[in-house]
C-alpha cells in the first residue's frame, strides 16, 4: 500500500470536509421522505449516493496516509 503524508492541518481539514459530507448526506437522506417532487426527489438521492461515495474516499484518504512529522517537514 501507498502512504501519502499529511500535514497535522490537512488531516483537520479533511476531518471537517468529512464531518460536512455526514452532515449534507443525513440531510439529504431525511428530505427525500417529505418531497413529493420527482425530479427534486431524484437530486436528493444522487447527491446522498454521492456523499456517500465522497465520504468513503475521504475515509481511505485518511486511512491510506501518514502523519507527516515535523522533522519531516523541515528535512524536505
Amino acid at each position: 500500500m501507498t502512504y501519502q503524508k499529511i500535514a497535522p492541518h490537512e488531516t483537520f481539514e479533511i476531518h471537517e470536509i468529512l464531518t460536512f459530507k455526514n452532515v449534507c448526506a443525513t440531510k439529504a437522506s431525511a428530505m427525500v421522505r417529505f418531497v413529493k417532487d420527482e425530479e427534486l426527489r431524484t437530486l436528493l438521492e444522487e447527491d446522498f449516493t454521492t456523499g456517500q461515495e465522497h465520504i468513503k474516499e475521504l475515509q481511505e484518504l485518511l486511512r491510506s496516509s501518514q502523519l507527516l512529522e515535523r522533522t519531516d517537514e523541515l528535512t524536505h
